[in-house]
């Protein structure tokens, strides 16, 4: 994308929180080898003002993990409500994409660097979803799941604790990411045929939350111990034995800020949980 050019007006900083359906993305981040969320919210924004506007993200999402609440910042001149800004990035073809919120923020506010936290959660199906489902969750077929296990198993893990037994190497490797993660919340929910497990932590490590997943399912299926699971974390060794659930059932559910940084501009709308 060509460099953008300086704004003759002043501008300000707008922080978004973006749903989409990431089946068909390669991700969050603009890369060669696909269409990706980014790319996707840049080329909007330069639709409407005629010019690049760089868009920054809380953090990245893998091709094929979804969102709810991906976060992302950026700078234009906008002398009107935010809520016609809203509505100027949700005009056309929504693409998978559906920006939910649109809020003025402080000049020097970041999207990454101002988060405390991020939750996510993952879905999964008892039985065998039907094709449009299967998009979007987890379906385990006749295999049953031994939950009571599986929230030990999730207990012990809580805490501020080395999760690199849960990391994956990216192509850099990990040696420059402190593997030091406060986990605070990972529930497992069950109701019908749906169970979503929901994690909430200081920040997560490439793959960490599908690896905890993977490691939470063997669990379950009695392929592994509660104790086990927790000696591999603490072994503090990257395994096979700890395998990585698949990105569908994956959502980014929301981006977590001292609350006076996003307060919402007046007249902001606030759509429904999606989907």
């Amino acid at each position: 994308m060509p460099k953008a050019k300086p704004s003759r007006h002043p501008e300000e900083r707008f922080l978004a929180t973006v749903a989409y359906e990431g089946t068909d993305f390669a991700g969050w981040q603009v890369q060669p080898n696909g269409p990706t969320v980014q790319a996707f919210l840049e080329a909007r924004l330069a639709k409407i003002f005629k010019r690049p506007v760089p868009v920054h993200g809380s953090g990245r999402t893998d091709a094929g993990v979804h969102s709810l609440g991906q976060c992302c910042h950026f700078d234009v001149h906008w002398p009107h409500p935010a809520s016609t800004l809203l509505r100027a990035l949700r005009a056309g073809e929504p693409g998978g994409v559906l920006v939910r919120r649109v809020v003025r923020v402080p000049p020097g506010f970041h999207a990454r660097f101002d988060a405390t936290g991020k939750r996510y959660r993952y879905e999964i199906r008892r039985g065998h979803p039907l094709p449009w489902e299967a998009r979007t969750c987890l379906g385990i077929g006749d295999r049953k799941l031994d939950l009571t296990a599986m929230r030990k198993a999730a207990k012990l893990l809580l805490g501020r604790h080395d999760f690199t037994a849960f990391g994956a190497n990216h192509g850099q490797g990990m040696e420059n990411e402190n593997p030091v993660k406060d986990l605070r919340r990972l529930d497992i929910r069950s109701r019908g045929d749906r169970i979503t497990l929901v994690t909430e932590a200081s920040g997560y490590l490439y793959k960490m939350v599908r690896r905890l997943v993977g490691g939470l399912l063997r669990v379950g299926r009695g392929e592994m111990t509660p104790e086990r699971l927790l000696a591999y974390r603490d072994e503090r060794k990257v395994t096979a034995e700890v395998p990585t659930a698949p990105a569908r059932g994956l959502f980014m559910d929301k981006v977590l800020y001292p609350s006076r940084k996003t307060k919402p501009t007046r007249g902001t709308p606030r759509p429904k949980a999606w989907p």
